[in-house]
């Protein structure tokens, strides 16, 4: 009977003995299997994270190429705004102001009165009116004194501007002018003065006694060309 009791005392702790060992195994194996699959984990995060690296090393490098492209072209546009606004200037197409002369011309109504009553035979009123040719030898003139811009009873001279008579009125821009007519013209005062004055055309009309002035200015203010520019044949290029 003891032999038995000592018997099944031994095989109780022998399945308790195996039963630890096996509990133990199986712990052993899961937190393996646990390890095994945090390492797999950290080395797909760690891989992960290494292309987000490159990414953004790759944005990195695009976004400067892109700064520089921006910073180029934001220079070519200055400089091409520079260049327009320099074209609208030459092209009168933007108001001047700076330092110039103010001539004043106005038909001799005094002289053609005195000439009407002396000599009604003899008597001419194209001789005691201003013409377009003494407003346009006058503005010749003054751009070959250096004139940097021109403008006459308001209306701005550009390179397509003709001043000519139809009948008895005289056209500016294809806008009819009447007396007085007042030429301003933007530049050095000093030398657009000494140009004029030495002119044949303002000396002519002096001794002619036509009411003409002479004035400098610290300040002229041109307007800006408002008519149409032709392009009859003008075409863009290819």
């Amino acid at each position: 009977m003891r032999r038995f009791i000592s018997l099944v005392g031994i095989c109780f702790l022998s399945g308790l003995l195996v039963a630890w060992q096996l509990r133990t195994q199986l712990t052993s194996a899961a937190q393996n299997k646990k390890d095994t699959s945090l390492i797999e984990v950290i080395h797909a995060l760690e891989q992960e994270n290494k292309g987000l690296e490159e990414r953004i090393a790759t944005l990195r490098q695009k976004l400067e190429e892109n700064q520089k492209n921006q910073a180029r072209f934001e220079n070519r546009l200055t400089g091409l705004q520079q260049q327009l606004d320099e074209l609208k200037v030459s092209a009168g197409l933007v108001p001047l102001t700076g330092p110039g002369i103010i001539i004043t011309l106005d038909d001799n109504t005094a002289g053609a009165q005195a000439a009407k009553t002396s000599s009604p035979a003899t008597y001419n009123p194209e001789n005691y009116i201003i013409h377009d040719k003494n407003i346009l030898y006058l503005v010749n003139e003054l751009k070959a004194a250096g004139a940097e811009g021109i403008a006459v009873n308001g209306q701005r001279l550009v390179t397509t501007s003709d001043i000519r008579c139809v009948g008895t009125v005289i056209l500016v821009n294809s806008t009819r002018l009447a007396p007085p007519y007042e030429i301003k013209a933007i530049g050095d005062p000093e030398k657009l003065e000494a140009a004029i004055l030495r002119s044949e055309e303002f000396t002519y009309l002096k001794s002619r006694e036509f009411p003409v002035k002479l004035t400098k200015a610290s300040q002229i203010v041109l307007p800006a060309y408002k008519g149409a520019l032709p392009s009859q044949y003008v075409r863009p290029a290819n």
